[in-house]
């Protein structure tokens, strides 16, 4: 028994109850995410409460599943709707890098057919544009709905490719302030398959200028416009 008369759990049984390790708990205490109810002065023992084992189990789940600590620290004791605030902001996080980690197998299966471990470019080629925006955030989500890239935040922008691979480009974002004008840039995109990429930037939230069509002096074109009044021309590659 505790004081008052709590019936308390060590910090064995009560790591038992959470799936969280006695170093965990440790070590969530000595950072203040998970304190216990009880440490006693002499031996430095640690105990906890049984209505603590829900906000354990819940720390527990959220590290499982990588959600970083100070992430996990804003949500415990707080209502439901911030923990899948969380796991909303998490998932998206996960799944850009997913994109990542697909871009670079893409580039690894290259050098491997290519037969060497890294292309050297033998001259320059664009690789960037800059287009102006109202909100960077909303056109990352923007472009990585629609072509399925990767959102450096640290760059403001989407990556196509991976670095040094003859895919690599980059399309970046600047905030535009209030009056300053926003569209204006029209550039063009290869597409492995024309019609998908096509469909998939419309249910993204592009606007469609010119459906796909054969042209006599060109491949197979559309053309779109993003949220933010970009023209974009896909190429069936």
């Amino acid at each position: 028994m505790g004081v008052n008369g709590e019936d308390l759990l060590n910090i064995g049984a009560f790591a038992s109850a959470t799936g969280l390790t006695i170093p965990a708990l440790r070590h969530y205490d000595e950072i203040g995410l998970l304190r216990p109810a009880r440490v006693d002065p002499g031996s430095g023992y640690r105990r906890y409460r049984r209505d603590q084992i829900d906000e354990a189990r819940l720390v527990c789940g959220l590290r499982a599943i990588g959600v970083p600590i100070d992430e996990v620290r804003a949500v415990v004791g707080r209502p439901g709707g911030h923990v899948r605030s969380a796991l909303d902001v998490h998932r998206d996080r996960l799944v850009a890098q997913l994109r990542e980690v697909s871009q670079r197998i893409v580039a690894v299966d290259e050098f491997i057919e290519k037969g060497t471990a890294m292309p050297v470019p033998q001259s320059p080629r664009p690789v960037q544009i800059r287009i102006p925006v109202a909100d960077v955030t909303a056109a990352a989500a923007f472009y990585t709905a629609a072509f399925d890239v990767v959102f450096n935040e640290a760059i403001s922008s989407v990556q196509f490719g991976t670095y040094r691979s003859d895919r690599f480009f980059l399309i970046t974002f600047e905030e535009a302030g209030p009056g300053q004008p926003r569209g204006g840039v029209r550039f063009g995109l290869l597409a492995d398959d024309l019609e998908a990429a096509h469909s998939r930037a419309v249910a993204a939230g592009a606007v469609e200028v010119a459906p796909p069509a054969e042209y006599a002096w060109k491949p197979r074109t559309s053309t779109l416009r993003d949220p933010d009044g970009a023209v974009i021309d896909l190429t069936q590659g």
